[in-house]
């Protein structure tokens, strides 16, 4: 089995894992088949980068050899990057736009924003930069091929910026083969403004024959209706992910405080635990190879008071409830669909649960004089 490298201290570890459930040619089910990670650094964090691609793994399927990978990595870090895109659109947006020199932008870079980034690198991100806003793929053999051979493009248009009175580099890619098509720095965000640098693609669409299958985008102003004259007969989806983490923004602060409740309680939990294991070492011991057994001997070297075997039994189940308490406690999740806080507590209160049905059980017992 794979093991994770171990995050670097003040890395924020991000898993992507490709949205697509099913095969669109056969309906088979994907699984994953891929792993790839690296460390990100972005303007304001390090992030250590799990992305989860997935296939298609019926045999019947001629389709196996593509790989389903999720937009969100392609929209924090170009590939084989180590710097996200925003650290190459603010380099380019710099020397570009603002005229700053290369050691000046390195020397904000530092003191600013605390990348660790060389004055060489610097210039690596602005020939990114200026890559990016002359990109031409689309209109490349290899990929026009791809193109065909897949039968169809799912085009994600998104813009990217700094800030809002920065150029926004807009990126037509298609989501099948994770491919950019088109990139163009624009100035004036205007609808007239949009429908040319659309129409780019609808013009490559028709001129290898294959039809544009559905348009993923946010919502921006100028954007939908650019995307409504140009594709009127296409269906256009809004990006859900961009509609998640709207959603789920009033949420963070109340499933933080949930995550630090749930913390207080694995600390008190592991004082139990501590109290357990020193008052009942069998127990302690038994934990290691599974549960302590009712009459299993103490340690020698060590003599305790006589047990009786209903001390021992609880003592048994306590420690266990204990463990799926802290085991709970630190669940982790994903904070749209599954957020880590609201998880824990959930998980907790199961726990807590049981306990109670057991101290039910024990005064029940108690009361029928067994």
């Amino acid at each position: 089995m794979r093991k994770r490298p171990r995050v670097h201290d003040g890395a924020e570890f991000l898993r992507l894992v490709a949205p697509q459930e099913w095969c669109p040619f056969c309906s088979g089910r994907l699984t994953i088949c891929e792993t790839q990670d690296r460390y990100v650094q972005t303007l304001r964090k390090l992030v250590y980068l799990v992305g989860k691609g997935k296939k298609c793994g019926e045999p019947a399927c001629g389709h196996g050899a593509l790989r389903y990978r999720s937009p969100e990595v392609g929209r924090l870090v170009l590939k084989a990057h180590e710097f996200g895109r925003d650290v190459v659109i603010w380099c380019g947006d710099q020397h570009i736009r603002e005229k700053v020199s290369m050691p000046r932008i390195h020397k904000r870079l530092v003191a600013e924003f605390h990348v660790p980034i060389s004055e060489r690198s610097v210039g690596n991100q602005v020939e990114d930069y200026l890559a990016l806003c002359e990109c031409v793929a689309g209109d490349t053999g290899r990929l026009r091929e791809r193109l065909r051979r897949q039968g169809g493009i799912v085009l994600c248009v998104d813009g990217v910026h700094f800030d809002e009175g920065s150029p926004v580099l807009y990126v037509q890619r298609d989501a099948i083969s994770n491919e950019v098509l088109y990139a163009e720095r624009r100035l004036a965000r205007g609808k007239q403004d949009l429908v040319p640098m659309l129409r780019r693609s609808a013009e490559l669409a028709a001129e290898i024959g294959v039809p544009i299958l559905g348009i993923v985008s946010d919502k921006e102003r100028s954007l939908v209706p650019a995307i409504a004259e140009v594709f009127p007969e296409i269906p256009h989806q809004y990006c859900q992910t961009h509609f998640l983490s709207n959603v789920v923004k009033p949420l963070k602060e109340d499933d933080q405080e949930l995550a630090r409740a749930a913390k207080e309680t694995v600390l008190e939990l592991r004082k139990v635990q501590r109290t357990i294991e020193r008052r009942f070492p069998e127990v302690a011991a038994g934990s290691a190879v599974g549960e302590a057994k009712p009459g299993a001997k103490a340690d020698a070297a060590e003599p305790q008071p006589a047990r009786t075997e209903a001390a021992l039994a609880e003592a048994s189940l306590a420690a266990a409830l204990v463990r799926a308490g802290t085991t709970a406690g630190v669940a982790s999740g994903r904070p749209i669909m599954d957020p880590p806080g609201y998880k824990r507590v959930q998980r907790l209160q199961q726990v807590r649960a049981a306990l109670g049905q057991a101290a039910q059980k024990r005064g029940l017992r108690r009361t029928a004089g067994h």
